[in-house]
């Protein structure tokens, strides 16, 4: 029997008893650590993000009864354990012995301390469902939304470039790819229905019998020579497509489904053999869309970044103080995962359309070139965005002659405007802010480990990064918290409430730290 609903929402009113003061954390931790929590992303996710995770916490509770079975976890609970587990790296055991163990976990989600224990096959059952939703991305923008409030952040300049993710797949040489396709299907077939696994040429089963790192003897001291493999792949490749097409119970199969993408893509059928052509060639005519691996259909393929997935990111610039001080890092207000194969100039409408449903459309945009075609900066001005990217490509000598037509005449000098603006110090000074975005994405690396991720696929992919860096925005807002709260408290002991801080150099130094003297003397 399924189980039934349990969200059990944080109060959104105040109420007659303070629970806050007889809760476990308040009882049973020390201040010094309850201060901590407080300060740090935990008492954030607690206080803020908690409450704003009803919209998956309702995605999971459509999957059981409002009435009948046992209860379930707190879909609320389990919604913001699988964004921490996403944003600190964790394996699902690992996720589910800090719901068990984990004070901190406990105290941000708002779980009871005693007693507590969770199944890492429930958990990732949980995280599957999520999964085949489409609310991660409302995740993502309902959080940065608030957050972007309640930092009072200045989202009017902002920054975007991508960076490669690759997926849990392997990296495959062209023979490999066709190989271990066909081996794929041929373990399906004969795993659901031997006695046609059986009736297949006794040849051609022998080929695929050993693992996949030795087909064809690769791997080993004396592996066939490589033309003459992939020319016998193929042909094996061609003669099971056309074997298993009429069958619907295996041409349904994703196995089969990707032998047939292969063919197409790196074979041409003749009525003696099949040639196999020198390069791939997608629907589009190139090979950026081809399949990489058959265990991730989805990923893509760039010239500059190689195979796997990719990541638009844009951010607003680091918050500073009255003073210019940074106060942490900004904010990333689009997150947009996609395919290697989809160029950045092309992603850039969807980053627009995501920061407009969040609310957080700049004003200024700074870009790589790539994403500055005129286009692009035409429809970026349509959304009241100014796109602030180099203009690709030389400019044209003077004095050359031309019938154009009135739309290039206008295309020319626009082009030739920003030419010009981009020469200036102004525009040079002001665009030299979009390098750090290069940092951010270094960061995101080193906190939840964005490039390397344990699922493929692209709704895995979609979701791991999502939620990656809707936790690191968390961090990043607990942090410009955090130090907005340690001035003030700073301030306060000196009695210095409004004074001027210290300069920066070796002079300020100096005065800062005579302060911290006198303030433990105190």
């Amino acid at each position: 029997m399924e189980n039934m609903r349990t969200l059990n929402a944080p109060p959104s009113e105040a109420t007659l008893f303070d629970l806050e003061a007889t809760a476990w954390w308040s009882t049973q931790l020390s201040p010094n650590a309850l201060r901590g929590l407080r300060a740090n992303w935990q008492g954030l996710f607690q206080r803020t993000i908690f409450a704003l995770l009803q919209r998956p916490a309702e995605a999971l509770g459509r999957h059981f009864d409002e009435k009948l079975g046992r209860p379930s976890k707190d879909l609320y609970a389990l919604s913001g354990l699988l964004l921490i587990a996403e944003f600190k790296n964790w394996t699902i055991d690992e996720a589910a012995e800090a719901w068990s163990l984990d004070a901190g976990i406990q105290f941000a989600l708002q779980l009871p301390r005693d007693r507590q224990y969770l199944c890492p096959r429930t958990l990732d059952s949980y995280r599957r469902l999520l999964r085949e939703d489409d609310t991660v991305q409302e995740i993502f923008t309902t959080v940065t939304a608030a957050l972007a409030q309640q930092l009072e952040l200045d989202i009017a300049r902002q920054r975007l470039d991508s960076t490669h993710v690759l997926s849990q797949m392997a990296q495959l040489s062209r023979l490999q790819m066709l190989a271990v396709a066909v081996r794929r299907f041929l373990h399906a077939v004969q795993r659901h229905d031997a006695p046609a696994y059986e009736a297949l040429p006794a040849e051609l089963r022998a080929r695929y019998a050993p693992a996949e790192t030795r087909l064809f003897g690769l791997g080993t001291r004396q592996p066939q020579p490589r033309e003459e493999a992939l020319q016998q792949v193929a042909e094996d490749l061609a003669w099971l497509v056309t074997h298993f097409a009429g069958q619907e119970a295996h041409a349904g199969r994703a196995s089969y489904q990707a032998l047939v993408r292969l063919l197409t893509e790196h074979c041409t059928v003749a009525q003696e053999r099949t040639v196999v052509r020198p390069q791939s060639r997608d629907a589009q005519g190139g090979s950026a869309h081809c399949l990489q691996n058959p265990s991730d259909p989805d990923a893509g393929y760039s010239g500059h970044k190689g195979a796997g997935h990719q990541v638009q990111l844009a951010q607003t610039l680091p918050p500073r103080d009255a003073e210019g001080r940074r106060e942490g890092p900004g904010l990333v207000t689009a997150c947009v995962p996609q395919s290697a194969a989809v160029r950045d100039h092309e992603a850039l409408a969807e980053v627009l359309a995501q920061q407009q449903r969040a609310g957080l459309l700049p004003t200024e945009l700074l870009a790589d070139t790539i994403y500055g075609s005129d286009a692009n900066v035409q429809a970026s001005a349509q959304v009241g965005v100014e796109l602030i990217s180099p203009v690709c490509g030389a400019a044209p000598k003077a004095g050359a002659k031309h019938n154009a037509s009135q739309a290039e005449r206008a295309l020319k000098q626009r082009l030739a405007a920003r030419r010009q603006a981009q020469e200036t110090a102004e525009w040079q000074q002001k665009y030299r802010k979009r390098s750090g975005l290069e940092g951010v994405h270094h960061a995101l690396d080193v906190v939840t480990g964005m490039k390397r991720l344990r699922v493929r696929g692209a709704k895995a992919v979609r979701m791991a990064v999502t939620l990656k860096v809707t936790g690191w925005n968390i961090q990043a807002a607990a942090q410009t918290l955090a130090r907005r709260a340690r001035k003030r408290s700073a301030a306060g002991r000196d009695g210095r409430a409004g004074a001027v801080s210290p300069p920066r150099g070796a002079q300020g130094r100096a005065l800062r730290a005579r302060w911290r003297i006198r303030a433990r003397v105190r």
